[in-house]
């Protein structure tokens, strides 16, 4: 029984509403966002304030991270590449 008890208070956590508001501007962050977890999809619109499902604003955030971690990791892999030149 408990355990049905935490898989309901899980399950009603992950779809809590939450706020998020993506970056908009007129460039490479003007479209919406599809967004999936587990196979169930939804967009987001860019640029105003929304209520989603807290698992959808996770796999956004995760997303985001991962984004940033691969520019991160490109651009040390450039510099590198720029200084192999030099020698």
């Amino acid at each position: 029984m408990a355990k049905e008890t935490t898989v309901k208070k899980n399950k009603d956590y992950y779809n809590e509403l939450v706020s998020v508001r993506l970056f908009k501007d007129n460039d490479k962050y003007r479209d919406d966002v599809f967004v999936s977890v587990n196979g169930v999809g939804m967009i987001v619109p860019r640029g105003v304030e929304v209520e989603i499902p807290r698992k959808y604003a996770i796999a956004l955030k995760n997303s985001q991270a991962q984004d940033s971690f691969a520019a991160q990791h490109a651009s040390e892999l450039a510099k590198n590449a720029d200084a192999a030149e030099l020698n």
